[in-house]
């Protein structure tokens, strides 16, 4: 793996930590704070707000630096979030910290994954974007329960200081050899094609769809994931220590399923979206019906966490192909959002259904049916006539002018 993007995903893997890992800490912080368990929440809800709202606006502000100034720098920012909520010396500080942190959130992943794609091979440019979100992955499985860990050994500051000790070390190594920057023709694609006009903000239609599809399928998994632990325990019956074991086995398949998903994409996006998204579907539907099958849960539960985040490389690159006239950055930040609301929309939608009553299972059974409409939304977005040999010039910037150009034609 080259150096400048093993630098990346390990910024995007304290990023994805920094993301999760307030969940494991929540109640060292409320007791030592002094709020409740309530008002902690407020921490995860309050970094996804900011994600979702400031992270395309940020981006289109540094739109036009360079990616030698914009990822240190925003590293810089991410890097201050955590010394400040490690030194609050009260929650509205710890807020503050938070939101600082969020801040570069959607713009740093955002551009590592389109810098991947840029120095790619024309035809391993989803594989190598996936290697910047197999971060996400890896903090699921490695970075959450570390920085859990440590919280309860050293206190739930001490969280927060090795979050900025990772990912200063992890900066120093990006700058140590810069990504390399865009070609003139590659950045904002625009020249390559007949007609184009200058870098601008818009929302095609067919980004949007892609970005629907994003929630709905995004929604649908976390319905039920936010309630993973209550559901291997109360409706599988598990034990405790088994649901530690069952969400490694999650995060684990979801590093098999990111591997393969950025190889089926690079190939053909559009089934890879299809097939990823209907596994969800499927694994969705036996855990509503299967609870009481232990084995069955172990294996749907891996294949689950592997179909999930196997659907972001494929959904990444029709994201791309879809941009019309926005910036592959800005259309990545905009896809970014998509999925963390996607993730408020589900958290949400389980807990509706938990607080009127329903059980687990059928907790389970409404985000399958969010995923089926994800299945049925994908069929009808643009990338059918999206091929590999689209997207196999010779070249880097031949490949990106491909994809534009195919994007041209299926947004007519």
């Amino acid at each position: 793996m080259p150096l400048p993007v093993l630098a990346m995903m390990l910024c995007t893997f304290c990023i994805g930590t920094a993301e999760s890992v307030i969940a494991g800490i929540l109640p060292a912080i409320g007791h030592d704070v002094g709020v409740s368990l309530t008002s902690v929440g407020m921490l995860i809800s309050v970094y996804a707000v900011a994600v979702v709202i400031v992270g395309p606006v940020l981006t289109a502000v540094t739109g036009r630096l360079r990616r030698a100034l914009l990822m240190p720098g925003m590293m810089a920012v991410f890097i201050l979030g955590n010394v400040l909520a490690a030194l609050a010396p009260d929650f509205r500080w710890l807020v503050a910290g938070r939101v600082v942190s969020a801040l570069a959130h959607s713009t740093l992943i955002a551009a590592f994954v389109a810098a991947a794609r840029d120095m790619a091979p024309a035809d391993r440019r989803a594989a190598w974007g996936a290697r910047i979100t197999l971060g996400i992955g890896l903090s699921s499985v490695v970075g959450v329960p570390a920085g859990t860990l440590i919280g309860n050994l050293f206190g739930w500051r001490a969280t927060f200081w090795a979050l900025a000790a990772l990912s200063l070390a992890a900066t120093l190594l990006l700058v140590r050899r810069a990504v390399p920057e865009a070609s003139p023709v590659t950045p904002d694609h625009r020249r390559a094609v007949p007609g184009a006009a200058r870098p601008r903000f818009v929302l095609p239609g067919p980004l949007l769809l892609v970005a629907l599809v994003i929630m709905l399928g995004t929604g649908g998994v976390f319905a039920l994931y936010t309630y993973a632990s209550p559901y291997l325990t109360q409706a599988a019956g598990f034990g405790p220590q088994a649901v530690t074991v069952l969400l490694l086995l999650y995060g684990a398949g979801g590093i098999v399923g990111n591997t393969a998903g950025g190889r089926a994409a690079d190939r053909s996006p559009y089934a890879a979206v299809l097939v990823t998204l209907g596994a969800s579907t499927a694994s969705l539907l036996l855990l509503a019906v299967l609870p009481g099958s232990r084995w069955a849960v172990v294996v749907l539960f891996c294949l689950l966490g592997a179909a999930y985040f196997g659907t972001i490389p494929a959904l990444n690159t029709q994201t791309v192909t879809t941009a019309g006239t926005t910036s592959p950055t800005m259309a990545l930040t905009i896809n970014n959002s998509a999925f963390c609301v996607g993730i408020a929309i589900g958290s949400w939608l389980g807990g509706f259904l938990l607080a009127h009553g329903h059980s687990l299972p059928s907790v389970a059974a409404a985000g399958a049916t969010l995923t089926a409409a994800a299945v049925l939304l994908a069929a009808a977005c643009p990338g059918r006539r999206n091929s590999p040999a689209a997207t196999t010039p010779e070249g880097p910037s031949a490949g990106r002018t491909a994809e534009v150009a195919t994007a041209g034609e299926t947004t007519r």
